[in-house]
């Protein structure tokens, strides 16, 4: 049984595995390879990181915790989780059952693309989802309320 399962594995699972590893707890990492930020050519904000892409960010942390032996990584998404304190159980979609002590949801945040035309090919370019990430790079041009006229011009998507 792990001390903890931590569902997520981009900056916040991440960086919540590495104290974890440090204080020598045994943790297991699930993560489907699918970070909100992979459409995005660079993070921001982030310190001593700032303006790299978050792929290469991502890749980093990974090889940083592999120093750590009782931090596992583990491809895969959570199905369900049930259980109570000290006693958690979590079914991934591969069918294995894993069981900690405690659990720290990363999960993060799912976007979902409105259906129009071109939107889902400008997200995290033209269209970016957080103005305090990508505020700085797109100040000056229509974008917030007004963000699919951004799109339009930058894109060449026609939105109405």
């Amino acid at each position: 049984m792990d001390d903890v399962i931590i569902i997520g594995g981009s900056f916040a699972g991440l960086a919540g595995a590495l104290q974890l590893g440090r204080a020598r707890r045994k943790v297991t990492v699930l993560d489907t390879g699918l970070p909100r930020n992979r459409f995005a050519g660079h993070s921001h904000g982030l310190l001593g990181h700032d303006h790299k892409p978050p792929l290469d960010i991502l890749a980093q942390a990974r090889q940083q915790l592999a120093r750590y032996p009782t931090v596992k990584l583990v491809k895969a998404r959570a199905d369900s989780v049930s259980g109570a304190l000290d006693d958690f159980s979590v079914l991934t979609d591969d069918g294995e059952s894993l069981g900690a002590r405690r659990l720290l949801l990363s999960y993060g945040v799912s976007d979902q693309m409105p259906d129009i035309p071109g939107f889902a090919e400008c997200w995290g370019k033209s269209i970016v989802p957080c103005p305090y990430c990508d505020g700085f790079e797109v100040a000056g041009q229509h974008w917030g309320a007004g963000l699919w006229r951004a799109a339009e011009s930058a894109c060449g998507v026609a939105v109405s």
